[in-house]
């Protein structure tokens, strides 16, 4: 039989599906337990804002974990244009409580995924595109366009794809939350779906 628990994600981007599981992977680490992670769904953001897309999402998700510890989590990114509060587009994407047999979280990362990376650069430097002298600026979260902040300190293009996972597996998870509230969420939902 197996203890471990399952966290089957639903993400936005195609750079997130690797990326994620790579965080989750890490974030597990750091609490000191394995956590199996699922297959990411990918589900566009405008999708994720329709009820019975995400509800149907959660629901393909939901049978991966039905049975064992841990439950879904929906990361996305919160660049929406209507939406300025990362909480109240959590609380428009959210299940009603209840509507599914698995614990549901949701992480809204502020304003992109990329603003985690900014929030503990100074970790990336290990990676070969990623210039030597690449800061963390003073409040990574407060302007949009993350991605392009971020290439800013690269020697290459920043493509998704090709770096969000590898840069999951690099970033300082303390100095991320420490400089990211939404990052720290990440953790915080993390922790209490494998608890």
């Amino acid at each position: 039989m197996n203890y471990s628990p399952i966290i089957a994600p639903i993400v936005e981007g195609h750079g997130e599906v690797a990326a994620v599981r790579q965080l989750i992977t890490r974030i597990g680490e750091k609490l000191g337990i394995f956590i199996e992670v699922a297959q990411p769904f990918r589900l566009d953001s405008g999708k994720m804002r329709k009820r019975e897309e995400l509800d149907k999402a959660v629901r393909l998700q939901e049978v991966r974990v039905r049975g064992r510890a841990g439950g879904v989590l929906i990361v996305r990114d919160g660049d929406d244009d209507d939406v300025q509060c990362p909480v109240e587009l959590a609380r428009q994407i959210s299940p009603e409580l209840g509507a599914f047999s698995v614990p549901v979280e949701v992480v809204i990362a502020f304003h992109e995924y990329e603003a985690w990376f900014l929030a503990a650069a100074e970790s990336l430097r290990r990676h070969s595109s990623v210039r030597s002298d690449a800061t963390s600026p003073p409040n990574p979260e407060s302007k949009r366009n993350a991605k392009k902040q971020l290439e800013l300190m690269m020697n290459e293009s920043y493509k998704e794809t090709l770096h969000q996972a590898k840069f999951s597996s690099l970033i300082d998870l303390d100095v991320a939350a420490k400089n990211s509230r939404s990052f720290r969420r990440m953790m915080h939902a993390v922790e209490k779906l494998t608890s």
